[in-house]
């Protein structure tokens, strides 16, 4: 049995020396582009946090205050700039109302220092409010300098304690006559001294040179004799002129002597 003649092998191409040096550095190309010149996926960008809007905090307003009402000098009413209306009582104030004793006094002082006046509440608390007047001075602490409030027994503040007794030691307004520090009874009604009547000094005794005269008794002249003057008795030669004589008159007798034209 014969055996089949394998098929002849064809000849291995050969590539020329420098195609296989070329093929060569492009596969390293390659292979080097893989590795290395693959590009990092590029990121994606952030956006940037957005901050949020400034909050806008409004500072209140402060409220300002102005007096509506006076009860008395230790109760007022206030109007608000806001709207609001308070009943207040000043802290620390203890004064006289009504008709007791220097009542109209403190009525007439608070009238005149509160009346639709510009305030500012320093103090508020639930007994009551301390007031700043328009100057900055404090309310209570005038009322008590000047003597229009007694110091109330709930309050601690040592300006005003010290405001209340100097003016106690100086015995100023309802401290001074007639309250003398009470106000809460009407005031007293000073007893009227009785005056002893003076009697009328004797009469002084004339002397003579103040002497009245003796009354000159007016005798009616006769009628059919006149005398227009001295000068016509005179020159009638009847001067002088006495006392029921024709001629005499009183206007001629001008001493009253009873002697008319005697000079």
């Amino acid at each position: 049995m014969h055996s089949t003649p394998a098929p002849p092998s064809r000849p291995k191409l050969k590539l020329p020396t420098w195609l296989t040096v070329v093929l060569s550095v492009f596969a390293v190309l390659f292979i080097l582009g893989a590795v290395f010149g693959k590009q990092a996926p590029t990121p994606e960008p952030v956006a940037a946090p957005v901050a949020p809007p400034p909050t806008t905090s409004a500072t209140p307003v402060p409220v300002t205050y102005t007096v509506d009402k006076i009860t008395d000098a230790a109760n007022i009413e206030l109007a608000g700039s806001d709207g609001s209306h308070r009943t207040v009582r000043i802290l620390g104030l203890e004064v006289a109302t009504g008709n007791n004793c220097y009542a109209s006094e403190t009525a007439v002082w608070a009238s005149n220092k509160l009346a639709s006046a510009a305030v500012k509440i320093t103090t508020d608390t639930t007994d009551g409010v301390a007031l700043a007047l328009s100057d900055g001075t404090d309310y209570a602490t005038a009322a008590l300098s000047a003597g229009y409030a007694r110091l109330s027994g709930n309050v601690v503040s040592d300006s005003l304690r010290t405001a209340a007794n100097a003016a106690q030691q100086a015995a100023t307004g309802l401290w001074a006559e007639p309250c003398k520090g009470v106000i809460t009874a009407p005031t007293p009604v000073p007893t009227p001294t009785p005056q002893k009547e003076t009697p009328a000094p004797p009469p002084a005794p004339r002397t003579s040179e103040q002497a009245a005269p003796p009354p000159v008794e007016d005798t009616p002249e006769p009628e059919h004799v006149y005398y227009k003057n001295c000068a016509a008795a005179k020159a009638a030669g009847a001067a002088p002129l006495h006392v029921g004589e024709p001629g005499y008159r009183s206007g001629l007798d001008r001493d009253g002597d009873g002697v008319a034209c005697e000079r």
